[in-house]
């Protein structure tokens, strides 16, 4: 049976033959089983040179997908699936901060339990600042109670799906990717197995805080309406209010004689409305924004070089 490993990379020339050399050496007879698929981001370095310089090297099955222009990991993975042969696909980074040798328990699992369909990495204890790790447990807090399904925290995309989980996940024609939720959309009997995250063998991560915040509104925009039903709540909800305060106001006026509060009351309630009305046009206007880029239909990606053996 045929292991498909999928691999993004993005400016990963330091990593990809360290990458390439790990895994040939862990996987062992496996590797004549096992195609590899470098997926090329669009890297600004060297990184393609070295892929195609593995290609021309190794006897085992290698596939090269270069990118015309940076289009995101979501394209990469989306790249890798769609062109995977094999029974099992695994995703994992070139980095190595997965290592490759987790791949072969996950196959153990499915292996051993045929009533689930896919194995899933999370980590037990996250390398991470507090803040940052605050921030990503109220984003999956908040993404479970918004939607129907569930999404495990911590779980990454490292892990082993058979090939009629790929073949629904390839089957979502949406632009908009958050692969995290696609992994939970598409159900199906997912082992979550705990591993131990290890340092990058070089170079620095590429998601920022911005990048991961970004990410997460994608993520909720991408599954979730309640948003648009919590701005018209609060647009309900000010509208009575007004319509209580200036009831107030009139009473007040016409049994106590009492003046209308002045600027600084009317110019704070002028603020107020305005910065509502601001938010809900921002969170409608990132749903339509969505609908554009769905609209147009473009593809999520576009190949410049595609090696295959």
């Amino acid at each position: 049976m045929l292991l498909s490993v999928v691999i993004p990379c993005y400016n990963e020339e330091d990593n990809v033959e360290l990458f390439y050399d790990t895994i040939v050496h862990v996987f062992g007879n496996l590797m004549k089983d096992t195609e590899l698929i470098f997926v090329n981001d669009g890297s600004r370095d060297e990184t393609f040179r070295r892929l195609e310089n593995i290609y021309k090297n190794s006897p085992y099955q290698i596939k090269v997908i270069s990118f015309s222009r940076n289009f995101g990991k979501e394209a990469a993975l989306l790249a890798g699936l769609q062109h995977s042969e094999g029974d099992f696909v695994s995703i994992i980074d070139a980095d190595l901060q997965q290592r490759p040798e987790y791949i072969l328990e996950m196959m153990s699992i499915l292996n051993e339990h045929p009533e689930y369909d896919s194995v899933a990495a999370y980590q037990e204890e996250r390398k991470e600042g507090r803040i940052l790790s605050f921030f990503k447990n109220c984003f999956y807090k908040i993404i479970n109670k918004m939607t129907e399904m569930e999404m495990v925290r911590s779980a990454s995309d490292f892990r082993l799906l058979k090939r009629k989980v790929v073949d629904a996940i390839c089957s979502m024609p949406e632009k908009c990717r958050f692969s995290k939720g696609i992994f939970s959309w598409v159900g199906f009997n997912t082992f979550y197995m705990p591993y131990q995250v290890e340092e990058r063998a070089n170079g620095v991560s590429k998601w920022s805080f911005w990048k991961l915040f970004v990410y997460a509104i994608d993520g909720i925009v991408a599954f979730s309406t309640v948003p648009l039903t919590v701005v018209s709540l609060a647009g309900i909800l000010l509208c009575v209010l007004s319509g209580l305060f200036m009831i107030i106001i009139v009473v007040k006026t016409l049994i106590w004689g009492d003046p209308v509060a002045g600027f600084p009351t009317l110019a704070s309630l002028v603020l107020f409305t305005s910065g509502i009305q601001l938010l809900c046009t921002g969170v409608i206007g990132h749903y339509l924004a969505k609908n554009y880029i769905e609209t147009k239909d473009r593809p999520v990606y576009i190949v410049k070089d595609f090696l295959k053996k």
